[in-house]
């Protein structure tokens, strides 16, 4: 089968690779679509994988063929024997593996997944949307620890599309208004086109920090009024540093701070399951998201896309 494989950095190729085999407990999933990450963009460009060669790829989705069912996969893969996952706490355990990251994962052909890491989708979603899954589950989990309620003001920093999604969750979670803040007039201005309004010093509730950066959060702190919820999910490119002003704000507000680290896939909240009904239900346009589409074969043009920043881009996106 073809693949895009990671040799090393600034060395992805679209090449033949054997072609995988299901083993016990396992399904072969043909992927119909999978999105480029940023964490990917960083694997390609900067920081590398773990090991190579490697296909990258965590957002995917696909067909069983045995079945004709449409699937997405949850890419992590817990140990199920350390203390977080004997109580079902899956994305803390302490030896997880991953599709994509640590093992071949969805920038191919196909793929075999374990069968309990497979969800089963509605016919009738495009491919292109359900690849969309895994980050909408991610926006979710960081909604959830925000703890938003019906009438609340929520800032986002960083209008992405994992920024954009939790937007729309706010929103469904009772949010009466949704602020952006970002270094990027393009994205704020796709952002307001969807209905969210910019960021002007407005007084908020919940403040969710999806940037990753000094300055994002120093501004949300400003903002948060007394007893306000900080949730931090960006992911750094470097130190994140407060000032010493801005610690004060914690103190001084008693803010609640969370952490925010991938999504819940358990038995007591399966925070994929409650995606695929809001994109069931009509409820999250997840295909506003999706601003490019390559075939595999274009793999690196998708990704100089990315890379070069000249033009807008939102969630870039392979499809067979």
């Amino acid at each position: 089968m073809k693949a895009a494989v990671l040799h090393r950095i600034n060395d992805l190729r679209y090449e033949d690779v054997p072609d995988p085999v299901a083993g016990e407990g396992e399904t072969l999933i043909k992927i119909m679509a999978a999105g480029i990450c940023g964490s990917d963009v960083s694997r390609v460009f900067d920081k590398g994988a773990y090991h190579y060669p490697i296909i990258i790829g965590h957002e995917f989705a696909g067909l069983d063929e045995k079945t004709g069912k449409k699937a997405v996969i949850f890419p992590l893969l817990p140990c199920k024997k350390c203390a977080m996952c004997q109580i079902g706490e899956y994305v803390c355990c302490e030896n997880y593996d991953y599709y994509g990251s640590r093992r071949d994962g969805g920038f191919a052909e196909f793929l075999a997944v374990k069968n309990e890491n497979i969800l089963y989708a509605d016919a009738g979603i495009p491919y292109d949307v359900l690849a969309m899954t895994e980050p909408a589950a991610v926006a979710l989990h960081s909604v959830y620890l925000g703890g938003i309620k019906a009438g609340d003001k929520v800032l986002i920093t960083g209008a992405g599309a994992i920024g954009l999604i939790m937007g729309y969750i706010s929103k469904i979670s009772g949010a009466a208004a949704v602020y952006f803040l970002d270094i990027d007039e393009r994205k704020l201005d796709y952002a307001a086109s969807l209905g969210f309004e910019a960021y002007e010093k407005q007084k908020i509730d919940v403040f969710i920090e999806g940037a990753g950066a000094s300055s994002a959060l120093e501004s949300g702190l400003e903002a948060i009024k007394p007893f306000g919820n900080v949730v931090l999910m960006g992911n750094p490119a470097g130190d994140v540093k407060i000032s010493q002003k801005s610690y004060w704000h914690i103190l001084r507000k008693q803010l609640a701070l969370r952490g925010s680290w991938n999504s819940m896939f358990n038995s007591f909240r399966n925070e994929w399951e409650i995606v695929l009904g809001l994109i069931s239900e009509g409820r999250l346009p997840l295909e506003k998201m999706i601003s490019h589409r390559f075939k595999l074969e274009n793999c690196n043009e998708a990704f100089g896309v990315l890379k070069a920043r000249t033009e807008f881009a939102n969630r870039v996106m392979f499809v067979n």
